[in-house]
């Protein structure tokens, strides 16, 4: 018997189900007793690491003192070295409004003081939120809040080179609904107050402003769409495909877009549109340069269109290498950039899932520093003294260079990931495993044998970024991780196979990006996964059970015939997958499921449920979390919710 209880509390979006499995109803596990909580008050956190670093979300660097570098992280605050990457002090922690930074800018005039912009630049399906503009006067020892809250995002920040009270930044605003919170903001006394200069709309944000070093008052700006409608019922099969791009509107077609340059000559002052003369039509997300040493007239866009040049100053402008797809954005505008040497302006660098170096105005292209395959850079800073001193922020970290290239930092000296997932084994001493955005699974051990955690203590796992990577509670040698099917890993031989079901072509399972699995607490052989429907095995992989019907669509939705196969025909509601699984541990057979809104790929009406966490002390009782780009107005939101399981 299976009984299906929707909760009484529902959201646009996503839904919290809870499933009963009647027939394992008897034989209750005994309710865990309360932890007396004094014996939890002698437990101090450390840091496991792993010692590999995660996504950089902006760069800086102070002239005149060679080691000194910035860096922000998209969930993490600001970090700082003193020694060009050999090692690094987080500098963010006493700030607790909020983690996510999109900026980071020092002044060039004065080492001491630095502009950080809240709210990490959107890429793919997730959001992280800032809460406007903070300021340092003393290196990164303490901070001030200087307002802007409602920008939300801000990816990018200009100090005048000579006056450290001159700033701007670009605000995309809120992605959830219009705003007059976008454009560009300009400040003279240092953030104490701030003026709009450039507002396109009400649901058009900035993306990128930059300058010449030697010519502050020749300023370019890019706009993005940056709203998405509200969620107002299923999510539906779109009668055609769109394009993508990190963001803009028709990347499709021929029509306008909200993707624009814009140009400054007084310092931002005033604008005016940039079109025609070559220029190709602009979508998504862009990037842009402006070469020192040629009086501002040279010019660089890149996009998911190419890379474009302009040597007058933005009148005319024609594509750079056109046969080389590499010098363009990567991934559809995950990565994206384009820099110059400060020095040389035919020394051109770029970015895709690798970076590369021009050194021929943008005619010719070589690698620079990263595999093809995905490192992955996101952000990239010269010191406009010195085009020798770059600090890159890619997925795995941040690294320095004193030579122009010729050697880096290393990433691996960076506890700055982001982690999905957490679970521990049964040995001892334990290992706890992590999914690890943009760098795949790990594993670390819990106590190293140097009296530290180091390096040397943790290693890759065969799992993906975004999976769930769990160790069996039976036989710690093995490992099941999902994202890329269902891997059963064993150890010491590493060796892996797909034991999904959904190598069987008949099922046509939806899974999300992070497929949620968890051992059942009633039976530590039963291995439970879910789909667009739960799904268990008890030996291993070798036969999967389905235990629930298709959980993918609201209650008062009836599935298309075709929504097994696939997404269906246009106009038919979108059937989503199973997010996240909790199971019970006071009732036997009873799991409470996180759906999605839809099924993978990600798209702007992706709505997330994290992994739910059930009652200690009741069945009927959970707690969840969810974020999503259409379906909040404040995100992430925490929920509690009940339901009689009967």
């Amino acid at each position: 018997m299976i009984a299906r209880t929707t909760l009484p509390r529902r959201f646009p979006g996503f839904a919290l189900l809870l499933v009963t499995l009647g027939t394992f109803a008897a034989h209750a596990p005994r309710a865990h007793p309360p932890v007396e909580p004094s014996l939890l008050s002698g437990l101090a956190w450390r840091n496991l690491g792993p010692f590999r670093g995660g996504r950089i979300s902006a760069v800086s660097g102070a002239i005149g003192q060679p080691g000194v570098f910035y860096a922000g992280l998209p969930a993490g605050g600001v970090w700082k070295t003193t020694s060009a990457g050999e090692t690094w002090t987080p500098m963010f922690d006493a700030i607790t409004a909020a983690s996510s930074v999109g900026a980071v800018e020092v002044a060039p005039s004065d080492p001491n003081l630095i502009y950080v912009g809240m709210g990490d630049l959107i890429s793919g399906g997730g959001i992280n939120e800032g809460n406007g503009v903070y300021k340092s006067v003393d290196a990164g020892r303490t901070w001030q809040h200087l307002g802007l809250d409602s920008t939300k995002q801000i990816p990018s920040i200009l100090v005048d080179p000579h006056d450290p009270n001159l700033v701007m930044i670009a605000a995309q605003g809120d992605v959830h609904k219009k705003s007059e919170s976008r454009g560009v903001f300009r400040s003279t006394d240092g953030g104490k107050t701030w003026t709009r200069t450039l507002y396109v709309d009400d649901s058009t944000g900035l993306q990128k402003i930059t300058w010449a070093g030697d010519r502050p008052d020749v300023v370019l700006a890019t706009s993005v769409r940056h709203y998405v409608t509200p969620i107002t019922g299923p999510a539906r099969v779109p009668a055609a495909a769109g394009g993508g791009g990190g963001g803009g509107a028709g990347a499709g077609g021929a029509g306008p877009t909200q993707t624009k340059l814009f140009k400054s000559t007084d310092k931002g002052l005033t604008w005016r549109e940039i079109t025609g003369g070559g220029l190709p039509r602009l979508t998504g997300r862009t990037s842009v340069a402006v070469a020192m040493n040629t009086n501002g007239q040279r010019m660089f866009v890149i996009g998911n269109f190419g890379l474009y040049r302009s040597d007058d100053g933005g009148t005319t402008w024609r594509q750079m290498d056109a046969a080389d797809r590499r010098i363009a954005n990567g991934q559809g505008g995950y990565n994206c950039g384009v820099y110059v040497d400060p020095k040389n302006p035919d020394v051109v660098y770029t970015i895709n899932t690798s970076s590369y170096k021009s050194t021929d105005g943008g005619n010719t292209f070589t690698g620079f520093k990263g595999a093809p395959g995905g490192d992955d850079p996101q952000q990239m800073w010269i010191d406009p003294t010195n085009g020798q001193r770059i600090l890159m922020g890619l997925d795995q970290g941040a690294v320095v260079t004193l030579d122009g290239g010729a050697t880096w930092s290393s990433w691996y000296n960076q506890s700055t990931d982001q982690i999905y997932h957490i679970t521990v084994d049964n040995s001892y001493p334990y290992w706890v495993y992590g999914s690890q955005q943009d760098a795949g699974a790990i594993r670390t051990r819990s106590r190293g044998n140097l009296g530290a955690v180091t390096p040397l203590d943790w290693n890759p796992v065969s799992g993906w970024e975004w999976g769930t990577t769990i160790p069996d509670p039976l036989n710690p040698n093995i490992v099941y991780a999902s994202g890329l099917g269902i891997l059963k890993i064993t150890s010491p031989s590493e060796q892996w196979i797909n034991v999904s079901p959904n190598v069987d072509p008949a099922l046509y399972g939806r899974t999300t990006i992070s497929q949620p699995l968890a051992f059942a607490p009633w039976n530590q052989h039963e291995l439970i996964t879910g789909f667009q429907f739960v799904m268990a095995t008890t030996d291993g992989g070798m036969h999967w059970t389905k235990l629930s019907p298709d959980l993918g669509y609201p209650k008062d939705v009836t599935p298309p015939p075709d929504s097994v196969r696939g997404r269906g025909a246009p106009g038919a509601p979108i059937g989503g997958a199973i997010q996240s699984l909790a199971l019970s541990t006071v009732r036997r057979g009873v799991i409470w499921v996180g759906r999605t809104s839809i099924q993978p790929p990600l798209t702007p009406r992706s709505t997330f449920t994290s992994p739910a966490t059930t009652s200690r002390t009741s069945s009927g009782r959970a707690t969840t979390a969810r974020r999503g780009r259409r379906s909040c107005t404040a995100c992430p939101r925490t929920s509690r919710a009940a339901a009689s399981p009967g």
